[in-house]
């Protein structure tokens, strides 16, 4: 389908001349040119600095396409895009259109704009590009170089929901919360805040609550409810509790009023059992799923899912049934976070009584870090821990490094594809400095130090990829060849829980 036939019409009047976005090279290109506070091409922003005015500006020039649907909005330190990715799949479980954007991307921009599950085609994706680039043109005429990617492909996001008729929308923050560029809802029929942390000091501020106020922010009278996730900290919670209370909009403590136990690990994930504490009418106050997404942080994520259907259907926006949330956890598709592979032909050890076994994970901060060392223990029984290991630049090296080199056996430095990847060097630095007796080696190359691993391991060890999310994807490329195109296939739901349960 072309998108002239589903687009809005939009004024495309603007004086200055530009080359025309002809495929989805050029669209990515394109986007490149503008300040991309992700990959460091633009100065980095203090929090004073962030603000509204130009994302509201550009949606005005599209009129305005984040309303009209039922919107989800979901903010935290971590956990948030699993969780949005949870909610997708029980709405779409439940028949609903669904539109899901997120942000960062594994492998391609695309991802991050899904329609129905999948991402949008790149033939779409440069259609949708070409169609917005001269309005941004326009806006960057009337405020010159301060328009930014992310900016704009927020407003691709919204465009494509408008264009798709989709019936809800879920929609992940960026950073922060109160200034992201998704924050510009009039109404909100969920504001889900997932686990808090310390991420993004330098912009968000060095207290838990400072922190917490930045990612509070998307809760406004515009908001039909709020949802907190369970929370580590207890004055973060605090913080959006009392937020809540001020505006005021009507709570879910989900920590409070839910409680999940796990009950068994199989090989496509893992089930947990699920109390309502004060379960509504309607609501079955026990129930079992299967969540193909592996760490106790995912339950915690998928608990925070449920209370959210909970609410939306107690309000009636949405009616999901039990069916409809069985089947949603159990075929939710979320890769780069705690997946395993299989040694694929092509990098097949010399020595077949080698590791079979390799975990790739985005974890980028100490405490993301802590629950992947955990995970891999609870849920990869090993011999021996090697892990590969590469952060970005403003991420907390010297903390993680203590946190690996308490649980791994080896070590292997190695960068991403990703331009502020800190060098192999730089984080050796971080292990050399401490009296550690595992082995340690840097590496110029990924591919070189997933094959040094390779060699060294044997068949009950694991090796674990971890650091950013761009050091997973460029790991999931060496893994497999399957990339979009099978990147979000839903996973088989398995017939039965481990135990009888007739709640199922």
């Amino acid at each position: 389908m072309a998108y002239d036939e589903i687009m809005p019409a939009v004024d495309q009047s603007t004086d200055l001349p530009q080359r025309a976005i002809e495929s989805y090279d050029d669209a990515v290109d394109w986007l490149m040119s503008f300040a991309d506070f992700e990959r460091g091409s633009g100065p980095r922003r203090a929090l004073p600095d962030f603000a509204l005015n130009r994302i509201r500006s550009l949606l005005r020039r599209l009129d305005d396409p984040q309303h009209g649907r039922v919107t989800i909005h979901v903010a935290g330190s971590k956990g948030k895009g699993s969780t949005a990715a949870i909610l997708e799949s029980i709405l779409r479980a439940a028949g609903y259109r669904t539109g899901l954007f997120t942000s960062p991307h594994l492998h391609e921009f695309t991802e991050r704009i899904r329609i129905q599950g999948a991402p949008l085609p790149e033939v779409e994706f440069a259609q949708l590009c070409e169609r917005l680039r001269p309005l941004i043109a326009a806006e960057q005429r009337d405020d010159p170089g301060h328009v930014s990617t992310f900016e704009i492909l927020t407003a691709l996001g919204f465009y494509a929901f408008q264009a798709h008729d989709v019936d809800v929308q879920i929609v992940e923050v960026g950073l922060g919360g109160r200034l992201d560029s998704t924050n510009v809802f009039a109404r909100t029929d969920a504001a889900v805040i997932t686990a808090l942390s310390h991420e993004h000091t330098d912009i968000l501020g060095d207290k838990i609550t400072q922190i917490a106020a930045e990612k509070a922010g998307i809760i406004s009278a515009g908001c039909q409810t709020a949802v907190l996730a369970p929370q580590r900290f207890d004055e973060a919670a605090d913080v959006v509790r009392n937020a809540a209370d001020d505006i005021p909009v009507a709570l879910v403590d989900v920590g409070a009023d839910y409680a999940a136990e796990t009950a068994g690990v199989e090989p496509w994930g893992q089930w947990f059992r699920v109390t309502r504490r004060q379960p509504r009418p309607a609501e079955s106050p026990s129930a079992m799923h299967l969540l193909p997404l592996l760490g106790r942080h995912q339950i915690d994520n998928a608990l925070a899912a449920i209370a959210t259907i909970d609410a939306l259907n107690a309000a009636a926006t949405v009616a999901v049934n039990s069916e409809a949330l069985h089947k949603g956890i159990a075929t939710v598709s979320w890769p780069g976070r705690l997946e395993a592979f299989a040694l694929p032909a092509h990098l097949q050890p010399r020595d077949p009584d080698t590791a079979q076994t390799v975990v790739i994970d985005g974890a980028h901060n100490p405490e993301s870090v802590q629950q992947a060392l955990d995970a891999c223990r609870e849920y990869f029984p090993h011999q021996a821990l090697h892990v590969i290991f590469g952060v970005l630049g403003d991420k907390a090296l010297y903390q993680m490094a203590q946190l690996i080199m308490a649980r791994s056996d080896d070590v292997y430095a190695a960068a991403s594809d990703h331009p502020r990847a800190r060098h192999p060097i730089e984080v050796a630095g971080a292990f050399v400095s401490t009296i550690w007796d595992g082995f340690f080696a840097d590496y110029e190359e990924l591919s070189e130090a997933l094959e040094d691993a390779i060699d060294r391991s044997h068949r009950d060890d694991v090796i674990l990829v971890l650091g950013s999310l761009s050091l997973a994807a460029d790991a999931r490329q060496l893994l497999t060849l399957k990339l979009l195109d099978e990147l979000y296939d839903p996973p088989q739901i398995a017939q039965q829980p481990p135990t009888e349960d007739p709640t199922v």
